[in-house]
């Protein structure tokens, strides 16, 4: 069984991915203190590449990519994260989906 250090958030979360100073969009899921697993366009960023995580305006992530299997790819962020700041975004997402509907 694996066991993790952190406990993961099961919301996803909508990003923007800055990779080589182009930016594509991402949808981040399992998402922990230390990082989240990000999906993306294929071949976008390899293993150990440093890319830029933005979600909405005022958040930044710099991250690093651990590994890659297909369109999905395992982030490490350069800074554990309070678990309270995904939740409440993604909290703020599942809100604005519900109004547009």
């Amino acid at each position: 069984m694996e066991r993790r250090q952190f406990d993961r958030e099961t919301a996803t979360v909508a990003a923007a991915c800055r990779v080589r100073g182009i930016a594509y969009r991402a949808r981040l899921s399992e998402v922990s203190q230390q990082g989240c697993c990000a999906e993306m366009a294929r071949d976008v960023a390899a293993p150990g590449e440093r890319i830029l995580l933005q979600l909405g305006a005022l958040l930044t992530l710099p991250a690093i990519v651990r590994w890659v299997e297909g369109d999905r790819a395992g982030l490490e962020f350069a800074h554990p994260l309070h678990g309270a700041i995904l939740s409440q975004y993604a909290r703020r997402q599942d809100e604005e989906r519900r109004d547009l509907h």
